[in-house]
């Protein structure tokens, strides 16, 4: 018996730990973490260990090109040859841009980091559109943008576990990111103190030193009481401020406004464990701050991260051991598309990008991620505003991943060319005109680099695609050469012929060694602390902006500030509870997973986070469903009861993604048990960002009959192999 181990790393969700592929005979037979992994340092999760594998040879994997037959969303295929699908996209394509000009084509993905990505965004500009959509909008781009604005980014990635005071702010790290957990653990042990921000008793909550049981979005006036506390108390890095920040005046005056007393009522967490939390941050060294998507996604989104980013400056807990780390550079590394001028539309095609004339610091040339405001994408496909879209080339599930699933779907169904990458058939894929086979990870091999490490890591190739399946890039290649024939391309911005030259051409100026980095997994960048000294802070005006002049220019309010969220003006008397939506589970990446046994047998169903007296009041048990419904006018969505005191009385939780594969019809039961059939796309939104407060609402919730229940679920007689045992119940 021949074995072997490769090491890798994986790529299933965006925490990517370094893995050891274990091959015997040719044949994975598992996967666990890499120890020497300078980032993940052996942590690994369950998706890590058995995702890859399950997707491999799924039973429905699909893995031949498809063109539909009928109407979208009947579900009937016809099997086509790569050449064919290519040759009548392509013209299509070239129809549609002749007729309607290159930015009617958009293209989602999503996020913009991974190779599938890359090649989305250059297909497109090469097609002459910057209309490139990620779901960022709803995770990381608050925080991104933020961090443009400020220059005081970053996460401490393996400096966490340096930290002698950990501050966690809208994130669970055990739910969702298995290094953080690890590292965060590592630093309580050996003696760091932790403070946590979570209306939710969560583990990271259960293990702090310091629980701030804030009210649903009110962090931001949390963040500013403590400035406030640390101004006043002259506990603030006056050295660092003076020479380092800009707008610490104007942020010292914008804290006055909230004094503990203030903020207390605002946030529900008392004066003295305000006080307590902002002493205990600033007089403990070195410190670090871990943001999640909890305060991302919302409509005062950007003001609370950089409220929180402020109180990492102004305690100077930036690029120094043991704090947050800025984004490392490794030297001649080609990897940053969105501003390499070399693949940059012209800027009269640039500013064409949907919504980035209303939010031109998320969508116009100089922002942070180059990336459509997705409700202008869809608005201009319903309406022809400013301008038609007719085509999009979707490579993730946007129906289950966007709010207002119905919108979505009425949006997709106008399109003149709809082509979906996939493995499987989605609810996205359902409505395709065209389905292209996309491989699965251990078929792939990216490079990136990590900041975590900071390092550049590899994910491996270990076996040959399954059929007729091609990875993204290589699609995007054998697309453009097809559209480049055709005469229809306007820019060359996709030169490669192969995955392989594509990655080459990546570190073909550095210094990395091909042979040691796929030997390794994984090669350490060279990095030192406080390189701010030499170079600044990537802002105009090279230090942390505390009052970002890009705000101020465009009108806005360059100061963070507490704004009232929406659940908790004035409205409806029935909507009496607040739902937290985007809770994690270690079992699922955004939509992904619900196809395999192992994963629904960690969660079999999409949960309903409520407290023992809540669900009392309400009549339900353990075992019941319940209906939630946010506003009148949206559908409402079925979600199961999960009865736990982690859920203050007054809130409810749950995940999101949520559809069951195995359940007929083309949205796989996506419009009745995925919250986001309940949650509207906007308004209100973000100034900055234009992101819709989408992660916490005001809703109702009604006991489900259990025979109408009953009707709803999938049967086991309809499931794929591997999960009959997981539907019979439900």
């Amino acid at each position: 018996m021949s074995r072997q181990v490769i090491p890798s790393t994986c790529s299933e969700c965006s925490v990517r730990c370094g893995a050891l592929v274990h091959v015997e005979d040719g044949k994975v037979v598992r996967i666990t973490g890499n120890p020497a992994h300078p980032g993940s340092r052996g942590a690994f999760c369950v998706k890590g260990m058995n995702a890859p594998l399950a997707a491999l040879d799924h039973p429905a994997r699909i893995t031949r090109p498809m063109r539909r037959l009928g109407a979208r969303g009947e579900g009937r295929w016809a099997p086509v040859s790569w050449e064919h699908a290519l040759d009548e996209i392509a013209d299509r394509l070239g129809e549609i841009k002749g007729t309607h000009g290159g930015p009617s084509i958009a293209g989602a993905v999503s996020n913009h980091e991974q190779s599938r990505a890359i090649a989305v965004r250059l297909l497109l500009r090469s097609l002459g559109s910057p209309n490139f959509m990620i779901n960022q909008d709803l995770c990381h781009g608050c925080r991104y943008t933020a961090s443009m604005l400020t220059g005081a980014g970053g996460l401490p990635g393996s400096e966490l576990a340096k930290a002698r005071v950990i501050l966690v702010v809208g994130e669970s790290p055990s739910d969702s990111h298995v290094v953080e957990w690890m590292h965060m653990k590592a630093a309580k042990a050996n003696g760091a103190r932790l403070i946590v921000v979570d209306p939710r008793r969560s583990q990271s909550a259960r293990l702090a030193d310091h629980w701030l049981r804030v009210k649903p979005g009110t962090d931001a006036a949390l963040a500013l009481s403590m400035i406030h506390v640390l101004f006043g108390e002259n506990l603030f890095d006056r050295e660092f401020v003076e020479q380092w920040c800009t707008g610490a005046g104007e942020l010292r005056e914008r804290c006055t406004r909230y004094p503990p007393a203030v903020a207390a009522k605002i946030t529900g967490v008392a004066a003295e464990s305000i006080v307590e939390a902002a002493r205990l941050f600033a007089t403990t060294r070195p410190g670090s701050m871990l943001i999640g998507h909890g305060v991302d996604a919302q409509a005062n989104g950007v003001a609370t991260i950089m409220a929180f980013q402020a109180l990492l400056a102004i305690t100077a807990n930036l690029d120094r051991e043991g704090t947050n780390r800025p984004r490392k550079q490794l030297r001649g590394w080609r990897g940053n598309f969105r501003e390499d001028p070399r693949f940059r539309l012209p800027r009269e095609i640039e500013t064409k990008i949907l919504g980035g004339e209303t939010y031109p610091l998320w969508a116009g040339p100089e922002s942070s991620l180059n990336s459509c405001h997705n409700p202008a994408v869809l608005r201009a496909i319903h309406t022809g505003e400013p301008y038609p879209v007719r085509a999009m080339y979707v490579a993730n599930n946007i129906v289950c991943t966007y709010p207002d699933i119905h919108d979505t779907v009425a949006a997709l169904k106008k399109l003149d060319l709809l082509v979906v990458l996939s493995d499987q058939m989605t609810p996205t894929a359902e409505l395709a005109d065209f389905f292209l086979p996309r491989t699965t990870l251990l078929e792939e091999e990216d490079v990136f680099l990590d900041q975590n490490g900071p390092c550049v890591s590899i994910t491996q190739r270990i076996v040959q695609p399954r059929g007729e399946a091609r990875t993204g890039m290589q699609i995007a290649i054998d697309l453009a050469a097809v559209l480049r024939e055709r005469g229809v391309l306007d820019h060359d911005f996709i030169p490669w012929k192969s995955e392989r030259e594509f990655n080459e051409y990546l570190l073909a100026e550095t210094a990395v060694d091909w042979r040691e980095l796929r030997a390794r997994g994984f090669c350490e960048m060279p990095f030192g602390y406080e390189s701010y000294r030499a170079r600044g802070f990537r802002t105009p005006s090279g230090k942390i902006e505390l009052a970002p002049g890009r705000l101020r220019a465009l009108g806005l309010d360059p100061l963070p500030d507490y704004r009232q969220p929406v659940y908790a003006r004035p409205g409806a008397r029935e909507y009496d509870l607040t739902l937290l939506t985007g809770i994690r589970s270690m079992a699922y990446h955004h939509s992904r997973f619900r196809e395999f046994a192992w994963a629904r047998r960690i969660q079999d169903a999409p949960e309903l986070r409520i407290h023992p007296a809540t669900a009392a009041r309400l009549g339900i048990d353990r075992h019941d469903w319940a209906w939630v419904e946010m506003q009148p006018g949206m559908p409402r969505v079925l979600l199961k009861a999960f009865v736990t005191d982690e859920i203050p009385e007054d809130i409810v939780a749950t995940g999101m993604g949520w559809w069951y594969p195995e359940m007929e019809g083309p949205d796989h039961g996506a419009a009745t048990f995925n919250v986001d059939v309940a949650v509207p796309y906007g308004p209100e939104y973000d100034p900055v960002t234009g992101s819709a407060e989408a992660r916490v609402m005001a809703c109702k919730v009604m006991r489900a009959d259990p025979e109408d229940v009953k009707m709803r679920l999938p049967r086991a007689a309809r499931a794929p192999a591997g999960i009959e045992d997981l539907v019979a119940t439900g």
